[in-house]
């Protein structure tokens, strides 16, 4: 086997500036394409989402379910909402929102244009945007920007419908608590632990309140549990 770089070429990668000043000039035109071929926001930016994202809405009863709430997007200076209870796109109406996604118009407006079904690829790598929540981190809202598409979301619906609670239970230091994780259904009779009134899952590091079952890692992970005593 024999690597196409030597050695010393393989260091300066990962060791010295002048590699990424290097390759920042080289991808300096690719960069001032991309730039130049971002849409303007048209003034019917709001309709276009609707048309878009409502029928995604409608078919995503899991996911409106896990993000419980309005979520805000600013589009550059134009604050909107996906509103995950009603199912609706429209304009931001100074209600509270736990979790906020801002970027410049322009990027947004180009994923429209493009109708770019997974927001992580063209978005959310880039690091050009802002985000803010209150809480624990939400999967939900995440996997919705990544499944634009009819196909994309019911493949993650009918892939969360998979992963439901079937139902069996174990008995655990004192708890009947149910087998599977609610986050990849892992068996908890192998990696369930509890401290307190705390389960924690050491599979993913996820921890649940046993007295509420409320999953104290994410939202929309609720757990059933109940003391044997």
């Amino acid at each position: 086997m024999t690597h196409p770089h030597s050695s010393e070429q393989i260091r300066s990668i990962f060791e010295e500036e002048e590699y990424l000043r290097a390759y920042a000039e080289r991808r300096r035109p690719d960069m001032a394409r991309e730039r130049a071929s971002w849409s303007s926001p048209p003034p019917n930016l709001l309709e276009q989402l609707k048309a878009w994202w409502e029928p995604l809405l409608a078919r995503a009863d899991r996911i409106c379910s896990g993000v419980g709430g309005p979520v805000r997007l600013d589009v550059g200076d134009h604050p909107l909402v996906v509103d995950f209870t009603a199912r609706q796109v429209r304009d931001y109406q100074g209600e509270n929102c736990r979790y906020r996604l801002s970027a410049r118009a322009a990027l947004i407006a180009t994923n429209v244009a493009r109708r770019e079904i997974d927001w992580s690829n063209s978005l959310f790598l880039s690091l050009r945007f802002s985000a803010s929540r209150v809480g624990p981190y939400n999967e939900f809202v995440y996997t919705f920007f990544t499944c634009l598409s009819i196909q994309r979301i019911d493949y993650v619906e009918n892939w969360y419908a998979a992963r439901d609670d079937d139902g069996q239970d174990i008995l655990l230091d004192g708890w009947r608590v149910q087998k599977r994780c609610p986050h990849l259904r892992a068996d908890l009779a192998r990696f369930g632990s509890i401290e307190g009134t705390t389960l924690n899952c050491q599979m993913h590091g996820w921890r649940f309140d046993l007295a509420s079952g409320r999953c104290l890692t994410s939202a929309g992970h609720q757990l059933r549990a109940s003391p044997t005593r």
